[in-house]
């Protein structure tokens, strides 16, 4: 996941940063403005402004709240694997 904010007004947004896609292909959802590239604590920084982010992968708006439970979970899987437990991935 890549992640990049809206020159214009801050939107931070996720978007497929692999082979075939460039980010000048990509526009802010919200008011179509040009995106530029962003580490990961900017685009949180901006997700505390905006409530939320664009995810080009789903092609859906997430909410700030819902991001922070996704990662939670991920955290909670990557501490369990560390301490040498067993993973079921559903």
């Amino acid at each position: 996941m890549a992640w990049a904010l809206c020159r214009r007004c801050g939107c931070p947004v996720s978007w497929p940063a692999k082979r075939g896609h460039r980010l000048k292909d990509y526009s802010c959802p919200k008011c179509g403005g040009e995106l530029r590239r962003s580490t990961h604590d900017e685009a949180v920084e901006a997700m505390a402004k905006h409530g939320g982010f664009y995810d080009y992968y789903v092609d859906r708006w997430i909410s700030k709240k819902s991001y922070e439970e996704l990662e939670k979970k991920r955290r909670e899987v990557f501490e369990k694997i560390l301490k040498g437990g067993v993973v079921i991935i559903e």
